[in-house]
């Protein structure tokens, strides 16, 4: 009888031991399901200097920064470039007439990854002009290619056009990667959302 319950113990421990890692799988993507964007597992805080339509220096992440939305890319880009300006006035008007978001420190960062072809001009009239919230940056050449290696975009400059993923973060004020939208996730409406989700969860 007492070799009956041993047996009995044993069998239900190897069951419970073999739903855990059941179990921390379901839970992960239960966790995955309820993001729109992709969450980042880099805890790892994104730090670089850049150059604005000001021509000063600056740094990245600022002491006063909110999140941010950064986007790398090219403004002679006519394919993922344009797409990605767009949803990004979108959610800045959408910003302005939320309630909850309207006074939330949010920033708009295009990098550009072609500084020879997006100048100080072309850039101010066609991001830095949309709002305050808007900036455009330059990097060196390391900079921009640290950047490109952290973010994984893949850039390559060697082709006829310019080629790179287009993906769009959304970084906390301390620079950490807090939401990938690869060219999968174009729902303004979704990310604003989880932007509330986000800053309401921290504050």
């Amino acid at each position: 009888m007492h070799l009956k319950r041993v047996a009995i113990a044993i069998v239900l421990i190897f069951i419970t031991l073999g739903l855990v890692p059941i179990l921390m799988v379901v839970s992960q993507w239960s966790a995955n399901e309820q993001a729109y964007g992709i969450s980042s597992n880099d805890s790892e805080q994104l730090s670089f200097s850049w150059q604005g339509v000001d021509k000063h220096i600056h740094h990245f992440p600022a002491s006063s920064a909110g999140y941010t939305y950064l986007f790398m890319g090219f403004l002679s880009c006519s394919e993922i470039c344009p797409i990605r300006i767009q949803q990004m006035m979108q959610l800045e008007q959408h910003i302005q007439q939320d309630a909850l978001l309207t006074g939330a420190e949010v920033q708009f960062m295009f990098v550009t990854i072609d500084p020879n072809n997006d100048t100080l001009a072309v850039r101010k009239s066609i991001i830095d002009d949309i709002s305050p919230r808007f900036v455009s940056a330059s990097l060196s050449d390391d900079a921009l290619q640290q950047l490109d290696r952290r973010l994984s975009e893949n850039i390559n400059l060697e082709l006829a056009s310019i080629n790179h993923v287009g993906k769009l973060f959304l970084l906390s004020p301390n620079g950490a990667v807090k939401r990938i939208y690869t060219s999968q996730q174009l729902s303004t409406q979704k990310m604003l959302l989880e932007l509330k989700q986000i800053i309401s969860s921290e504050t």
